[in-house]
């Protein structure tokens, strides 16, 4: 899933590929205990639950892969 988070930190839309690099230091902080399991969560749910992600989503296939990738960290962790 992080593959796919890093290819949409290039895709040219600026709404992605911010929030694919926050899910992805998220995801770092997580990875060296920084942050906890809960925290790390409730921040990747964050992401996607935001108004405002749905104001800026202009990309419905874009918006999808995001989504999709920061529900299968939550998954994961």
């Amino acid at each position: 899933m992080l593959e796919q988070l890093q290819s949409l930190t290039t895709c040219g839309k600026g709404w992605a590929e911010k929030r694919a690099q926050m899910a992805i230091e998220l995801t770092e902080a997580y990875q060296s205990q920084k942050i906890s399991t809960d925290e790390y969560k409730e921040l990747l749910q964050d992401l996607v639950r935001s108004d405002l992600l749905e104001l800026e989503a202009d990309d419905i296939e874009l918006k999808s892969l995001l989504v999709t990738g920061i529900y299968a960290l939550i998954q994961l962790a």
